[in-house]
């Protein structure tokens, strides 16, 4: 054996055991953990009925004003078109990804004119040439400046024999899905944000109608006390005590008044609007623009309506990809590139057969003294799939506590509704009958006021029961996944 061949087989071998080298190097494939199993139906009393989740939003809301209202807001929501453009740049992201996976394909053309010197390789191998016997006349070469002209297609390939194109692609294609359930996810919040406003203002108009009742009625009271004060039956003090309360009722009015001025000015912009008046029903429509709301039993497996969990599950493939393609990334990498063109130092000879010339070029690369940067790289990669995994899991968990707190609350709410309504006709019942004990003398002023003042202030719970009634459906509505389906 030569010493040539000896030191072209000591080169080889030297390549060969370096690439199996970093091969060895190449951490093991984790995969990720199994998410905790979902209990099959919520810890709850009760059977199903309907499962509200999969309602969409003309479905679950009767009003006609309130399906309005959140076409409205869908439409013209800052957010909702900010989340539209995200899933656009999640898409073009993909496109690139897919893009990578294909050859390239470029058109290049230059022309250039170089002064070689005296005293240069280029200088002296041109002036060399053209003394040269060998050579045509049209292949001298001009050299007072050397022309150059270039025109042809060029492409590149990596061909993607560890998967890590393809892995990135898949990622991409993952993070795109999230970004769509990221839209949905603002979709839902903005129809629950639209819902809970309108039915503020319908709670805050029925509170406004309690009042101006009241108001009447204590007015009333008031003139009676001032005539039986000027009949010497009745004191300064007792008209001071019914003043007082028409006074405080008054008050409260007003700011009712404001409660619905800044409440229709946050529905506004949420439709990006900056004034207007809200159309609206009246509150005692309300029972009747729900669809079925008794949740109870439904399968806890409905949570994967919910695009929040949808968009960490997305999120947690598209992390377990990118750690996927940061493995793959210590394999060495294949390329191809080509190109074929008209080359020549004469414009007048560029396009003519002699100029035409083409190259095929095969390389392995392999990351023998990248080691550090690749193992960091993939150790981010791991540590964002771990963190992705434990964000899915909460994102479940609160889900789940979510939705079985609204259940017991709707409940609850009603059963407090019921009997807080029992309450409401019993003490109005008793202002009628304070009223007339007072005029005939069978009772006193301070009992007529504390009547009207109890009953006044458990019409107000009551509305505030029906609030909470109200809010608790409409987010249980949203924490089932519903809202964002057409």
């Amino acid at each position: 054996m030569t010493y040539l061949k000896y030191k072209q087989l000591l080169l080889h071998s030297s390549l060969i055991s370096a690439v199996l080298l970093a091969s060895c190097a190449i951490p093991g494939r984790k995969k990720l953990p199994d998410p905790k199993p979902l209990p099959a139906r919520f810890a709850t009393d009760g059977d199903s009925l309907q499962n509200i989740a999969l309602l969409s939003p003309d479905s679950f809301f009767r009003d006609a004003h309130l399906r309005n209202a959140i076409k409205d807001v869908l439409q013209h929501n800052p957010d909702m078109q900010i989340a539209l453009q995200r899933i656009r740049t999640a898409g073009a992201y993909l496109k690139m990804s897919k893009g990578a996976l294909l050859p390239s394909l470029s058109m290049n053309a230059h022309a250039s004119g170089t002064k070689y010197g005296k005293y240069t390789m280029e200088g002296v191998g041109n002036f060399d040439t053209n003394l040269s016997p060998n050579i045509e006349e049209e292949q001298k070469v001009g050299t007072n400046p050397t022309p150059d002209f270039w025109l042809g297609l060029s492409t590149n390939w990596e061909l993607d024999i560890w998967g890590r194109l393809g892995k990135m692609k898949k990622a991409a294609r993952h993070r795109f899905m999230a970004s769509a359930e990221a839209a949905a996810m603002v979709k839902s919040m903005l129809v629950t944000q639209t819902a809970l406003f309108y039915y503020e203002l319908l709670t805050l108009d029925r509170e406004l109608e309690i009042l101006k009742e009241n108001i009447t009625l204590q007015e009333r009271a008031l003139e009676i006390v001032v005539a039986q004060k000027e009949g010497g039956r009745a004191t300064e003090l007792a008209v001071q005590q019914f003043n007082a309360q028409l006074l405080s009722s008054r008050g409260h009015l007003l700011g009712i008044q404001q409660r619905i001025t800044e409440t229709e000015n946050n529905l506004n912009a949420l439709s990006g609007k900056y004034e207007g008046h809200i159309s609206r029903s009246a509150f005692r429509t309300i029972d009747q623009n729900f669809d079925a709301l008794d949740a109870a039993g439904i399968p806890a497996a409905i949570l994967r309506n919910r695009p929040d969990i949808r968009q960490a599950e997305a999120e947690m493939l598209a992390a377990d990809a990118d750690l996927g393609a940061a493995r793959a990334a210590f394999f060495p990498s294949l390329n191809l590139s080509a190109y074929t063109a008209f080359s020549a130092f004469k414009g007048d000879l560029l396009f003519s057969a002699g100029s035409l010339g083409f190259q095929l070029l095969g390389g392995l690369t392999a990351p023998l003294f990248q080691k550090h940067q690749i193992r960091s790289q993939y150790r981010i990669a791991e540590a964002g799939q771990q963190e992705q995994f434990y964000n899915y899991e909460r994102t479940v968990l609160n889900a789940y506590k979510e939705v079985l707190n609204y259940i017991s609350n709707i409940r609850n709410l009603g059963q407090r509704s019921d009997l807080k309504e029992e309450e409401v006709t019993a003490l109005g019942n008793g202002v009628s009958i304070s009223e007339d004990l007072y005029i005939t003398g069978y009772a006193s002023y301070i009992e007529l006021v504390a009547a009207q003042k109890s009953k006044l202030e458990a019409e107000l719970q009551l509305i505030d029961l029906k609030r909470a009634e109200l809010y608790t459906a409409i987010n249980l509505y949203k924490s089932l996944g519903g809202g964002w389906r057409e």
